[in-house]
């Protein structure tokens, strides 16, 4: 990740939820995201609809291995669409999509971007996948939100339900924010 790139994606998130009237402190819909970019998404049941042919891949990506397949950017023409995996679960789907959505909104590169169930693009750019992990979280649970749930010492589980994201996603931003070792250390000052 480029060096204050945190800084940025910080920034960056607060222009795209000023874009779509949504405040630091409230959930951020990733589809409501898209529309405003003129991204098209689509799930793997909508490609196959109809298509006989495709139901034996629709049923291994959403049945047999879910985890193969998350989300991908297709460029067509001069834009883009997002294919995601009907399979998931909704809070997945939302962490997925706004991944996809910060690598457009970043304009990254479109080379190689299927999402793997461990949150990695197959062979594509390290740096990019920092940044649009970074964005995605900013997006999705801020910084600023973060860390005053932290000093209110919200539970991850209503972080989660607050935001529509999966347990797993706001303890990662709960931790990498590092809003609640902040939120320890100041409660540990005021005792001391």
């Amino acid at each position: 990740m480029r060096r204050g790139f945190k800084a940025e994606a910080k920034r960056l998130a607060l222009e795209v939820r000023d874009e779509l009237e949504v405040d630091a402190h409230a959930p951020l819909n990733p589809y409501e995201l898209a529309a405003l970019y003129g991204v098209a998404v689509f799930s793997l049941s909508d490609i196959a609809e109809g298509k006989s042919e495709l139901a034996s891949a629709l049923a291994h990506f959403t049945s047999v291995r879910p985890d193969a397949f998350s989300a991908a950017v297709i460029p067509v023409g001069t834009g883009r669409v997002i294919l995601e995996n009907c399979g998931h679960d909704p809070q997945r789907r939302v962490s997925t999509l706004a991944h996809e959505m910060a690598h457009v909104v970043l304009e990254h590169s479109f080379s190689t971007l299927l999402r793997t169930s461990g949150g990695e693009c197959r062979e594509s750019d390290r740096e990019q996948e920092a940044e649009a992990a970074e964005l995605s979280g900013e997006l999705l649970i801020p910084s600023d939100a973060a860390l005053r749930l932290a000093y209110r010492n919200t539970p991850d589980e209503r972080v989660a339900e607050h935001f529509g994201v999966s347990l797993k996603f706001a303890q990662w931003r709960m931790t990498a924010t590092g809003a609640r070792i902040r939120a320890m250390r100041a409660a540990a000052r005021r005792t001391a």
